[in-house]
């Protein structure tokens, strides 16, 4: 078996989580307990259902896919065995397991140190991703290319990363940053960064707690745009005291 964890943040996916988990656990990719799923604060059956599964179940209380991450990252750290890389795979069923495996082999090979998933390629599928989605991807990537000459086209939340990479990262955003931190750090530290494209679907029930909640819209966005320039004028003033 291959050498990593896989996290799968979740929050009231009762419906998806199931699918999800059987998917994975038939690649047999890693044993069972590598599987981390960090339940943040669901109030339906999604907490019941996990408790059913041979993986490690984690409780986060603090609301934000950042904290769910982190608490994931927490509890391999404090592991013996330190693993070659980490997964990170949503709970809501849009990813494919399979995509995911490619992924992980892709990052086996030695080919990259951080390998993201490009929701984009396929035209046909792009109307799977919200319209607030398709802005925010078209706004970041963009900036991402004007500013480091990095080709991205997705910030999707299919990702796998090196640890020794990852833990050099510094990760640190709580909430809905998390994605474009890393993506920018990864930028910033040089690494060896590969986008492939993976499909994607509607989420298996109901609308994104964000992308299709246009309550919570504004707030995200703006959180995701206040890390992007906190990092990149964080990054400016430190290489202008070096």
């Amino acid at each position: 078996m291959m050498n990593g964890y896989i996290i799968i943040p979740v929050r009231n996916e009762e419906k998806s989580i199931p699918f999800v988990l059987r998917d994975i656990l038939n690649l047999q990719l890693i044993p069972e307990k590598s599987i981390i799923v960090v339940d943040n604060g669901s109030t339906d059956s999604t907490t019941k259902i996990l408790k059913n599964y041979n993986i490690t179940y984690l409780y986060e209380h603090k609301k934000g896919y950042g904290n769910a991450c982190l608490k994931g990252l927490d509890f391999i750290s404090n592991q013996v065995h330190k693993p070659d890389w980490v997964a990170f795979i949503d709970g809501d069923y849009s990813d494919s397991a399979d995509d995911l495996h490619k992924l992980i082999s892709i990052i086996d090979s030695g080919e990259a140190d951080f390998i993201t998933g490009d929701r984009t390629f396929y035209v046909r599928q792009k109307k799977n991703l919200e319209f607030a989605q398709r802005i925010g991807n078209f706004i970041i990537c963009n900036l991402l290319y004007f500013i480091f000459k990095e080709k991205i086209n997705d910030l999707g939340p299919l990702r796998v990363i090196k640890y020794t990479k990852l833990v050099s990262l510094e990760m640190a955003d709580t909430t809905w940053g998390w994605n474009i931190e890393m993506t920018m750090k990864a930028i910033l530290n040089q690494l060896q960064i590969l986008e492939i494209p993976v499909l994607y679907k509607k989420r298996y029930s109901g609308s994104s707690k964000i992308s299709g909640n246009w309550r919570m819209i504004f707030p995200v966005g703006y959180k995701i745009f206040f890390t992007f320039f906190k990092i990149l004028f964080s990054n400016y003033f430190y290489e202008k005291r070096k």
